[in-house]
């Protein structure tokens, strides 16, 4: 059934959950029963099947899940490959109050327990940090990871302020790839679908100097057609078309020394940019219109758009890194990261949604980031554990970008018979230094009872500077034919220029108690801060001022259980987070041009308490549950914002990106079928309730309660070497809108972008 999301608003959310349940409950009998009614006789499915351990590195040290005291969320190879998952987007439903999706610049959109950053140009630092391989991943463009070659992937809930990086206030999520193998593995994964979907990925890797030297190389490369129809090319809109590398090398020399170096890369090159469906009418200036005002009604339906600027979105992006341990003695050993990744995006972006140059923006962004860290650690055997290093980390981007306001109209009237600029561009230089020192131990006063204290102190340094040119000819487009920047065609504005430091403590105390050998309690207090900056929208120096930095006092208890001698797993989490300074960007039109302008500033504090449950369950060796439940009640305190140019207490919105209710359940069975091959079935369902999409939390942007359902089944050899799938994602076919801009103050509209609609594909996978 497909769901409007404006009607869904109308939907009672109990009766929604009720359905969905029961949905469920009904695929995975669906999916089961077969399998059971034919299963071997000798089988005993009464037979509880322990869970393999979860080994982690939240504490940047390798630790059984179930033994520390951090709320994470882990997604093994196998894992992954059951919810389909082909980019980093595909957990997200299974993590309790994660949000992590594709915004409108193909940037990533990360929310944890309600905190996180939409904005996608550069000056808006992410709210949840995302690594790979330990290395953070600066700007959001590069942070939308496809999944393949993965080890696992780590959600680490909540501000790491005292071992990760930068920005980490409201969570992390770790990508961490597999390394390369000790014998000769190879794999091949081909699959196709509806949309004209193609997929090819694959790997091989092994041994290349006998017990020192081994490597591997993987790939990823996507296409397919975007689910838009667009009127004004008659062609489709956002399609997709990637190719994604990594090739790593790891040498041992000894048995204390391991040196490993990888480098990864990404390049998309899709024929279009996504574009927005018109939810509000608008109105533009237009030479064939009787009266020169054309009025443009609200589209129809979700998946149809008429834009003029979605020409362009091509993103490389590509890393090194080299890690080297050293096993210093038995008690010591030391690590360092060493990593410089480049990014170049370039982007049409039709934000008005209609066929005409009302506000389309072009960006051409270029960034690059150097970091280096390192880790000791003292680990003896005894009561104490130790880990401490120094990081450093560089960024600099230069992001050209304009606007088009060629058929725009104030009071009804084209913005040129006011004298004001019908197009213009900037060219923004940002440079950011960061250095940090942080310690983190753990003590453990007795076999059950431990006690962690950790501290870090970071200094950042952030200049920046903007240089403007203003065009007051309608002819002259930026984003058809952008003219020479500063060569004589327009009128230059006053460059403004920023630079400014920000510091910060963040401390992390916690105690954990092993009430039984199966059972750990735990409590924890910690500090996070993400770091100020410079409006990268701004035009004088007044709007040039610096903002200032986040920061949150972050409280949770937990719980991790084990049951059915550890076929049953159980953890739980309650929080209680209290944030100052929340950085937001809300859009409006200049009190006295009428044009538009963005605000970026310090508007809000908020509370955001909450809990999560994860279960995880097998059984018997043919069947595995999970389920999550996630729940939050956050309110802002304060929030101003300037409306026409008056300040506006708007406190009463609800935070982006923070239902009051998200869950997930999945069930996957296997069923032997001969002697050399079983039959898999999986279903994976889940919900969340209504939901502001961005910061004006306007009715008609925001998504009501909606449900994510996918299942596939599978022929696999009982040997792993073959597999034949064919696959669902979205079965119920749910209109879900993802991002939106509020623009009603100026050009006069409201636009929203929804993701995928049903697909469907089938697959081989090969594996040696």
């Amino acid at each position: 059934m497909a769901i409007s999301s404006r009607q869904s608003s109308s939907i009672d959310l109990g009766s929604r959950r009720t359905k969905l349940l029961s949905g469920i409950c009904a695929a995975s009998i669906l999916f089961i029963a077969p399998g059971a009614l034919a299963q071997d006789a000798e089988a005993d499915l009464s037979v509880r099947t322990p869970l393999d351990e979860i080994i982690v590195t939240a504490r940047r040290r390798a630790e059984s899940l179930q033994d520390i005291p951090v709320a994470v969320s882990v997604f093994g190879a196998d894992r992954i490959s059951e919810l389909q998952a082909d980019d980093i987007s595909g957990i997200q439903y299974s993590t309790p109050n994660l949000y992590f999706d594709e915004g409108d610049a193909s940037n990533a959109v990360v929310y944890l327990r309600g905190i996180g950053q939409n904005d996608s140009l550069a000056f808006a630092d992410p709210g949840v940090g995302v690594y790979v391989d330990d290395v953070f991943i600066a700007r959001s463009q590069g942070a939308f990871l496809e999944l393949f070659d993965v080890e696992r992937v780590e959600v680490l809930r909540g501000p790491q302020g005292t071992l990760y990086g930068r920005n980490t206030i409201g969570g992390a999520v770790k990508f961490v790839s597999s390394p390369p193998p000790d014998e000769f593995t190879a794999y091949l994964e081909a699959g196709a679908g509806n949309y004209d979907f193609q997929t090819l990925k694959g790997s091989i890797g092994g041994p290349l100097a006998e017990d020192q030297l081994r490597g591997k190389i993987a790939f990823a490369a996507s296409k397919r057609d975007g689910y838009n129809t667009n009127s004004v090319t008659g062609q489709n809109d956002g399609d997709i078309n990637s190719l994604s590398g990594r090739a790593s090398l790891l040498f041992t020399p000894n048995d204390d020394w391991e040196f490993s170096v990888s480098v990864d890369g990404k390049q998309e090159r899709p024929d279009s940019s996504r574009s927005p469906s018109r939810l509000t009418p608008i109105s533009v200036a237009s030479a064939t219109a009787p009266t020169g005002i054309l009025t443009l009604p609200a589209s129809t339906d979700e998946y149809a758009v008429d834009t003029n600027a979605n020409g362009l979105s091509d993103l490389t992006a590509w890393g090194l890194s080299v890690t080297s341990r050293w096993q210093a003695s038995d008690a010591v050993s030391l690590e360092s990261i060493t990593a410089y990744r480049e990014m170049d995006f370039d982007l049409n972006l039709d934000t008005d949604g209609s066929p005409f140059p009302v506000l389309d923006i072009l960006l051409q962004q270029e960034q690059n980031q150097f970091s280096q860290e390192l880790r000791a650690t003292f680990d003896d055997g005894g009561p104490l554990t130790v880990t401490g290093g120094l990081y450093y980390f560089h960024d600099e981007d230069v992001s050209f970008s304009g606007v088009d306001n060629g058929a725009a109209t104030i009071f009804g009237f084209p913005v040129t018979l006011f004298g004001f600029a019908s197009s213009s561009l900037a060219e923004t230089d940002q440079v950011t230094d960061s250095y940090a020192v942080f310690a983190d131990a753990t003590y453990a006063i007795s076999d059950r009872l431990d006690v962690s204290a950790g501290l870090r102190y970071t200094q950042e340094e952030k200049t920046s500077q903007r240089v403007f040119e203003n065009f007051f000819d309608p002819s002259v487009s930026v984003i058809d034919a952008t003219p020479a920047f500063l060569a004589g065609l327009g009128v230059p504005g006053t460059q403004i220029n920023g630079e400014e430091d920000f510091n910060a403590l963040t401390p992390k105390v916690s105690v954990s108690y092993k009430a039984t050998d199966d059972a750990l309690v735990y409590a924890s207090a910690s500090r996070g801060f993400k770091s100020g900056g410079f409006d990268g929208r701004a035009n004088n120096d007044f709007s040039f001022q610096a903002f200032e930095p986040e920061f949150v006092w972050s409280y949770e208890a937990g719980l991790k259980t084990s049951w059915l001698d550890g076929a049953l797993i159980a953890n739980m989490a309650a929080f209680y987070n209290d944030y100052t300074d929340l950085q937001v960007t809300s859009f409006g039109a200049d009190p006295v041009t009428g044009v538009f302008v963005s605000q970026f500033t310090n508007a809000a504090a908020a509370k955001i308490k909450g809990f999560e449950l994860e279960v995880l369950a097998q059984p018997t060796d043919r069947l595995t549950l999970s389920g999550t439940l996630g729940y939050l009640d956050a309110d802002y305190d304060e929030f101003n914002i300037l409306v026409g140019g008056v300040a506006t207490d708007v406190s009463d919105r609800p935070l982006v990106n923070a239902p009051k209710w998200n869950g997930s359940v999945s069930a996957t069975y296997e069923q032997p079928i001969s002697s050399s091959m079983k039959a898999v079935f999986h279903a994976d369902a889940g919900y969340r309730a209504k939901r502001a999409i961005e910061i004006t939390a306007s009715p008609e942007l925001n998504q009501g309660g909606h449900e994510m359902v996918n299942a596939f089944a599978a022929i696999k050899m009982n040997d792993a070497r073959w597999e034949f799938r064919a696959g669902v994602k979205n079965a119920t076919d749910a209109t879900i809108r993802v991002q939106g801009f509020n623009l009603s103050e100026f050009p006069g509209v409201q636009t929203g972008f929804y993701a995928a609609p049903r697909t469907y594909d089938f697959r081989v996978i090969y594996k040696y």
